[in-house]
């Protein structure tokens, strides 16, 4: 009753916006192995403010100061303890990638709707439309996918610097071009793209990940093969000494 009585906030991103965002995924999809550490902080400083805002409806401070010092913290024990925070990073991009997967595969029924946030000080909140984890196959899917990313973090570790980035790239892209269409239809009411064409959304997202992988190997490949041919020269003019 108490939710029901409560306004419903709308997302809306202007143009601008999503032209932000986009580059910022263009930056994840093509640098994301070139700077690993940047983008690793960057992803869990977000992830400590999203942490932080919700936390914030059961800490009697400020909203904004605890969701900055959320982003703070997980963001600097992130960078002074990269291997773990990247593998915690992986596991979270897997489950969400796999969860997603069987949530479209199941249909309709393998997504609900939960409470993203609540306005500090009023009755303001948004609902997100993510997959449904009292569904059993997309349960099962995001629980496979955390174990799975933190395994792959923790053989591969190279490995799943690129896909993390790409899929996190990949995935800012899609939602900037979805807003970015919406925000120029002329209908306002119109049903959500996500909503009326999910697996081609979830198909770009596919192909856009390729990309990215594809992207940071050719970024990576010369620097790599560069550091290699400095290394035998100097091996050589050791030697010639």
């Amino acid at each position: 009753m108490a939710t029901a009585a409560m306004d419903e906030l709308t997302l809306v991103v202007p143009l601008w916006g999503s032209i932000l965002v986009a580059l910022v995924g263009v930056a994840y999809l093509v640098l994301g192995s070139r700077w690993p550490r940047l983008f690793d902080v960057l992803s869990m400083t977000v992830l400590g403010c999203t942490a932080g805002l919700q936390a914030s409806e059961w800490v009697p401070l400020w909203q904004p100061l605890v969701i900055v010092a959320a982003g703070i913290v997980v963001g600097g024990l992130a960078a002074l303890f990269r291997r773990v925070g990247h593998a915690v990073l992986a596991a979270l991009v897997l489950g969400i990638i796999l969860a997603h997967l069987a949530a479209l595969a199941v249909g309709p029924d393998g997504f609900a709707r939960y409470l993203l946030f609540q306005v500090s000080g009023g009755s303001a909140w948004m609902p997100l439309r993510a997959p449904d984890l009292t569904c059993d196959p997309v349960l099962a899917a995001g629980l496979a996918g955390l174990v799975v990313g933190a395994t792959v973090a923790v053989l591969r570790f190279s490995f799943s610097e690129r896909l993390a980035t790409s899929a996190q790239g990949a995935a800012l892209v899609v939602v900037a071009a979805v807003h970015g269409i919406e925000a120029l239809r002329a209908a306002p009411g119109a049903e959500p793209l996500a909503d009326t064409f999910p697996l081609t959304l979830s198909a770009a997202w596919v192909c856009l990940v390729g990309v990215g992988l594809a992207a940071q190997r050719a970024v990576t490949g010369p620097l790599a093969g560069g550091e290699v041919l400095l290394e035998q020269r100097l091996a050589r003019a050791r030697r010639e000494e």
